[in-house]
């Protein structure tokens, strides 16, 4: 049985620290000030929250773990997850799809959620960014009315940590359009799919979906 996940953001931050963001390896469990309380009050607030992070610590860097999803959805069976990674309007847009097994979801989960977390090291005094946790196997973001995800991370250049349940509504709105690029990655590859004989899929490394800079500089 697998477990099927959407981890979204949205962080502002100047194009400068994105960059340097891309290569910095991704943060210890110790940035996140309180890891045990990722469920608190959201709807697995039931489960225990797990303070230990580090089976999620790697030397990967963002760059190098986005390349390597995107690598993987090329292929025209896929390989289980969709990458959207960019940098628009000022902030970090991230909407990555993912289905887990059991025994690997846990540790892929706090692992992008620790990728996102290292972004408030290169943030600047602006607004909080937001990163966003739930389950949903279409991908879509939860309903105004619904506001129900697994879990909430607040990022800011001081302090990173998981906040209890909270009206989503002025939320949601920042990243429907990330969103929307989701779709319309998942629509293309479907298509492709749907195509006798296709060739590997070059919709994932469409500029639209993944920022440019993530692959052109990979290691």
């Amino acid at each position: 049985m697998s477990f099927t996940f959407v981890t979204a953001a949205r962080i502002p931050m100047p194009r400068t620290g994105f960059d340097s963001w891309l290569d910095v390896p991704i943060a210890s469990a110790a940035v996140i000030e309180n890891p045990a309380d990722m469920f608190v009050g959201w709807y697995w607030g039931d489960r225990e929250g797990q303070a230990d992070w580090t089976d999620a610590e790697t030397d990967l860097t963002p760059r190098e773990l986005l390349a390597g999803r995107v690598a993987a959805s090329c292929a025209v069976n896929g390989d289980g997850v969709l990458t959207v990674l960019r940098y628009r309007d000022g902030a970090l847009e991230a909407y990555l799809w993912t289905v887990g097994y059991p025994g690997v979801w846990e540790t892929a989960a706090r692992r992008l959620l620790l990728m996102l977390a290292g972004a408030g090291a290169v943030k600047d005094d602006g607004p909080d960014g937001y990163v966003l946790f739930w389950e949903d196997a279409a991908g879509m973001l939860p309903r105004r009315d619904q506001d129900s995800p697994l879990a909430l991370l607040t990022v800011n250049n001081s302090r990173v940590r998981f906040v209890g349940k909270r009206p989503l509504a002025d939320l949601l709105a920042e990243p429907e359009p990330v969103e929307d690029a989701f779709a319309e990655l998942a629509e293309a590859l479907d298509e492709d799919l749907d195509v006798e004989d296709a060739q590997d899929s070059v919709a994932p490394l469409d500029p639209r979906y993944i920022e440019s800079a993530v692959l052109n500089s990979a290691r």
